[in-house]
């Protein structure tokens, strides 16, 4: 996913000589009063920043732990704050002076990749927190049937053979599929060729992603650098013809016909959406797989290696899932019940990650903070989640891999602000607050089922002795090393 980083080095450095001459960094005088974390000028930091900005973040967080700072991006600031009473004052601030939607647009260039529509119409996100997590208990069988049905297709292994697994390659395939499965149904989310697109319209995003970074916002090449339409028009030929038969049910459905209506995304979206136009249903359609299968795998992935590297933890997973599979099934109570794969899963976001920011708001109006510290309007505002995971003072041992520091914590009688899609201002792999990623209860649900499968089918193991996992970082995002690879066989029942 982000083995595009030499590709964007070489564009920087073509581009630097047009571009620094512009002021990139006339600023308001208002952003004095916060100090700049910058090892060098200005322009160098930021170019710095694009290729992974983990390092002066943490640096920045190190100085100025629960007080705001700021670190240059090519052509704006991001302002990063800390502390239980700065992220309050973030979170509670209105969003027409602070805004999560503007924000995401503008760091995942959202009109330009996946449509102008989808960006300032983000209906879809009202769907997600409603239908798609109020139907979790309905949806989890569903899940477990793709993800065994994907895993099985996946590895025909043989007894007591190890095979080679390309982990962020199986992690993608997987999570997209069982996605695709609650998004568009079957057979589509097992159609070969469909799949394929859309892994491929999200690799030309994240490239154009990076492209448009290194020109200012003004500027309509942007527009010139991505395949949206051509996308869209291949996504059409795809979910046109869905589209159409669903419509032609409603209408004998309407004269009275009993008919079969199917229960997943693409049809609240039909029913509940501003859109009717197939073009328009599918871009929105993309923009959905394309935000839940990327991040999703890429976590996923991150959580299969850490499993592979510390398979202590293998036969008490195994045991935890066995023992409530046995009484409930495949359920959502099970799942719930599932303590240890829970603990397991939020020991890996908050051990890895997969962005050095989260809460990202643009600034809309000036926003002054309760000590007088002005933030003016057309810069940005986030939280540092990796540096606040890692905090001692938040953390035992906050650098060691302790998967069942959770279970510890649910013992003390404070359950639910242990799971892992739980918030709070010390854990923000989900950010915070009434913006938090509204998704996150079915990604959770979906990880926790793949990774309760993987533990009670598969052995893993690392080819050497465990070393950490390597990642990829671009700007503020933190990816797994598209290349890791582990070793996988079938579960032995001696």
């Amino acid at each position: 996913m982000f083995s595009i980083s030499s590709q964007v080095l070489y564009l920087v450095s073509a581009s630097l000589a047009g571009f620094v001459t512009v002021p990139l960094f006339l600023r308001s005088r208002k952003l004095d009063a916060i100090p700049t974390v910058v090892s060098t000028n200005s322009w160098r930091s930021a170019i710095k920043n694009l290729m992974g900005a983990s390092g002066i973040i943490q640096e920045g967080y190190n100085k100025y732990k629960n007080a705001p700072f700021k670190i240059p991006m090519l052509y704006n600031w991001i302002v990063v704050v800390s502390g239980t009473k700065l992220l309050d004052e973030v979170r509670m601030a209105p969003d027409d002076q602070l805004s999560s939607v503007e924000g995401a647009n503008d760091f995942f260039k959202t009109a330009f990749t996946m449509g102008h529509r989808v960006a300032n119409e983000p209906y879809h996100l009202g769907i997600i927190k409603t239908q798609l997590t109020r139907k979790l208990p309905n949806l989890c069988p569903i899940i477990e049937d793709e993800v065994s049905a994907s895993l099985d297709d996946m590895f025909s292994l043989q007894n007591d053979e190890w095979k080679p697994v390309v982990a962020l390659q199986a992690s993608r395939d997987v999570v997209s599929r069982v996605f695709n499965r609650i998004f568009v149904g079957l057979p589509l989310c097992r159609n070969p060729d469909w799949l394929k697109f859309g892994n491929q319209h999200a690799i030309d995003s994240i490239v154009s992603m990076a492209k448009m970074d290194l020109f200012p916002r003004f500027m309509l090449v942007a527009i010139f650098l991505t395949s949206t339409r051509n996308h869209v028009e291949r996504g059409v030929e795809f979910l046109g013809p869905a589209i159409m038969e669903r419509r032609q049910s409603a209408d004998r459905a309407r004269g009275g016909e009993v008919v079969d209506v199917p229960d997943d995304f693409l049809q609240w979206l039909m029913e509940n959406g501003t859109e009717s136009a197939e073009r328009d249903i599918t871009q929105r359609m993309l923009n959905m797989i394309f935000v839940s299968v990327q991040g999703t795998a890429s976590s996923l992935t991150r959580v299969v290696y850490d499993l592979a590297a510390h398979p202590e933890y293998l036969v008490p997973l195994r045991e935890e899932v066995d023992a409530v599979v046995r009484q409930d099934g495949w359920t959502k109570v099970a799942i719930d019940k599932m303590y240890k794969i829970d603990s397991f899963l939020k020991e890996s976001y908050r051990f890895d990650g997969v962005s050095s920011l989260v809460m990202i708001r643009k600034v809309l109006k000036d926003f002054t903070f309760s000590d007088g510290r002005v933030v003016p309007r057309g810069c940005y505002i986030a939280a540092p989640s990796y540096a606040v995971h890692h905090d001692v003072e938040f953390y035992e041992k906050p650098d060691d891999f302790d998967p069942f520091r959770y279970i510890r914590l649910h013992r003390d009688g404070d359950d639910m602000k242990q799971q892992v899609v739980s918030l709070g201002s010390n854990f923000l792999a989900f950010g915070h607050g009434k913006h938090a990623c509204p998704g996150r209860f079915v990604a959770a649900t979906i990880q926790k089922i793949i990774l309760a499968r993987i533990v009670s089918s598969y052995d893993l193991k690392l080819d050497n002795a465990p070393a950490p996992s390597k990642s990829v970082e671009f700007g503020v995002f933190i990816g797994p090393d598209p290349n890791t690879t582990i070793l996988l066989k079938k579960r032995s029942f001696n």
